[in-house]
């Protein structure tokens, strides 16, 4: 076969960067968990209850909408990474 003169490059092929929902997932309930913590050391005292129920309620709580709220954080930010 004899030689030809084309040169061959590599393609460049687009990498599309899409966010992982587990980071989002594990970053927003971990700012909940903190932030009812917070709450509940500094608000008022629930009658009936001692303080490390509330850290644990509060907490929780918190945790579980950040979750909610970072989750529809990612299906934005996922949405808007597919628009180039």
């Amino acid at each position: 076969m004899p030689p030809t003169d084309e040169t061959h490059e590599p393609a460049r092929l687009r990498v599309h960067r899409r966010p992982r929902l587990s980071r989002f997932l594990v970053v927003g309930a971990l700012v909940g968990l903190v932030a009812g913590a917070v709450v509940s050391l500094l608000g008022p005292d629930a009658p009936g209850s001692s303080a490390g129920q509330e850290v644990v309620l509060l907490a929780a709580t918190g945790a579980a909408f950040a979750g909610l709220a970072a989750a529809v954080v990612y299906l934005v930010v996922d949405r808007r990474a597919g628009r180039d």
